[in-house]
């Protein structure tokens, strides 16, 4: 009997270490790892094969009555971007409205998506005389890349953009970056050091890494776990093989140009909004509450954009 409990024990403790190092794996290993994938992979991730990329195909933008001129250009060696400029097509009723270009409007969409997100934008804009840019950004659509990054390297991305268009004399001031989520996170930190932009408009930017990883958690409805920021970021360098910066909120600058930023009204609460408010000129940078509304989204945009930027800057 005492030999049988003996063993009993010496069982029982092998398999509480065996579910102890098992917990250890999921909450550790497992679980951020398929995380990671889920937030900061391209949509199609498991799918995506470089070598067969389809062409930089414009046949959305064409039957949605616009003009596109495709390019692609290398971005850093290793990532391709794919993008169009914008123009309405030359049989329609908005080429004889906007005679002039008036601008430049260079579109970045929300990471999880595509640059086909910002066709109902693009007619606006082209509709109304601006020089239209859109392109995938890096991970997404017919641009390479299986993970994007935090904002840093999608604001490297925007300043090549930009190098290329003024190159070919395609750039029109002023020059006006709109996006979404990362891509309004790249909006907001290239003016830092391409002063060639005049003007932002940020759609629910995250402002730093750690509202960044709060805010898709709650998104994909992420569990908690011990050091989860820790762990998921941990993870995500050892797959992309990015050297990826990890920003906070003591890492946040002043706005660099004109901004309007657009987020939802409990958004501007969060500590990173207030930072930026009291280290930016107010001047430069004006916040409104996002209007879910296409239309009146499109004409607040339309507004910013249209102000002098001498009459924009004045108190």
């Amino acid at each position: 009997m005492a030999k049988m409990n003996q063993t009993f024990k010496e069982v029982l403790q092998i398999v509480i270490f065996l579910l102890a190092v098992g917990i250890i794996l999921m909450v550790a290993v497992i679980y951020p790892l398929n995380r990671t994938k889920a937030l900061m992979a391209r949509p199609n991730a498991d799918d995506f094969d470089p070598d067969s990329l389809v062409l930089n195909d414009p046949a959305l933008f064409v039957e949605a009555g616009l003009a596109a001129d495709t390019f692609q250009i290398d971005a850093d060696g290793l990532t391709l971007l794919s993008g169009a400029i914008l123009t309405p097509a030359p049989d329609s009723a908005a080429q004889t409205e906007a005679a002039s270009i008036v601008g430049t409007a260079i579109l970045l969409h929300d990471e999880r998506l595509d640059r086909a997100s910002m066709i109902p934008l693009a007619q606006v804009l082209a509709a109304s005389g601006f020089t239209t840019v859109v392109y995938d950004q890096r991970a997404s659509g017919f641009s390479t890349g299986l993970y994007h990054g935090e904002g840093q390297y999608e604001a490297s991305d925007l300043g090549e953009i930009v190098s290329y268009l003024d190159i070919r004399g395609r750039l029109v001031h002023p020059v006006t970056v709109i996006g979404r989520s990362l891509g309004a996170e790249a909006g907001l930190l290239a003016p830092i050091e391409e002063t060639r932009i005049d003007a932002v408009v940020a759609i629910s930017p995250y402002l730093s890494t750690t509202r960044m990883i709060d805010v898709l958690g709650s998104e994909h409805d992420a569990y908690w776990i011990p050091f989860f920021r820790t762990l998921f970021w941990w993870w995500y360098e050892m797959r992309s093989s990015y050297a990826a910066p990890y920003r906070t909120i003591e890492d946040i600058q002043p706005i660099a140009c004109r901004t309007l930023i657009l987020d939802a009204a409990e958004s501007f609460e969060a500590e990173e909004y207030v930072r930026l408010k009291e280290m930016s000129d107010p001047n430069l940078l004006e916040t409104a509450v996002l209007i879910d509304e296409e239309a009146t989204l499109h004409e607040t945009l339309l507004h910013f954009m249209m102000l002098p930027i001498d009459t924009a800057a004045t108190p």
